[in-house]
């Protein structure tokens, strides 16, 4: 994440799959998505076909 708290592309996934983390200035939109696993995964391997040189 952009404070360093998550190390993976894997754990950022993750934390929105499960909605976040309460905060009163959270967005409503933001909230748990029940991804599979194989849904997590598919998302993870198509973000890391995002990059350039």
């Amino acid at each position: 994440m952009h404070d360093g708290s998550m190390a993976t592309l894997e754990e950022v996934v993750e934390h929105y799959n499960s909605g976040g983390e309460l905060h009163p200035n959270k967005s409503n939109v933001v909230r748990p998505k029940n991804l599979t696993t194989q849904q997590k995964q598919d998302l993870v391997n198509f973000l890391k076909t995002l990059t350039d040189e």
